[in-house]
């Protein structure tokens, strides 16, 4: 049976908007339909902040994979693309976050969803809250626009027109 999930894209490695046009396909080949898409914003670096700035978009698809499989899919798409991964917050072609899958709950030693820095983070807070601004976070249970709202994130995120 089908769930919707939720993904973040974020990258600052490479020409970000022709990598990110290069995933949809891969996307709903290897997981699933994509229902909708936020529009694209750019943000400065959280975390190592001495790197370029990324673009962030969130995805809404839906998918028969189970989280397992969805985050080794994810985690593969990833390496195709050319991603390496060396240390946390680094400068990279591709990442893919899984935000929501469902309204359910996974905490395991490789996985947690609702991702956990999600509530602390405006680039991805705002385009889920331009796609999704009433889905309910399921363990706070306040609305993704209310998440926005409490968010003490400051950091500018300037959504892009193309």
């Amino acid at each position: 049976m089908a769930t919707n999930i939720y993904l973040s894209l974020g990258g600052n490695l490479g020409n970000t908007l022709e990598i990110f046009k290069n995933v949809y396909p891969i996307l709903e080949k290897k997981i699933g339909p994509i229902l909708h898409f936020s529009s694209l914003y750019q943000t400065k670096a959280w975390g190592n902040t001495q790197q370029a700035d990324f673009l962030n978009q969130v995805l809404e698809l839906s998918t028969d994979l189970n989280p397992q499989e969805l985050i080794t899919q994810l985690l593969g798409i990833e390496t195709e693309l050319g991603r390496v991964r060396k240390q946390s917050w680094e400068a990279r072609i591709i990442d893919l976050d899984i935000l929501f899958y469902g309204n359910q709950i996974v905490q395991e030693s490789n996985l947690q969803i609702p991702h956990p820095f999600l509530p602390l983070r405006k680039f991805v807070l705002i385009p889920l809250a331009e796609i999704a601004p009433n889905l309910i976070h399921p363990i706070i249970q306040k609305s993704i626009a209310t998440l926005l709202i409490d968010c003490p994130d400051s950091s500018e995120v300037k959504q892009l027109e193309l």
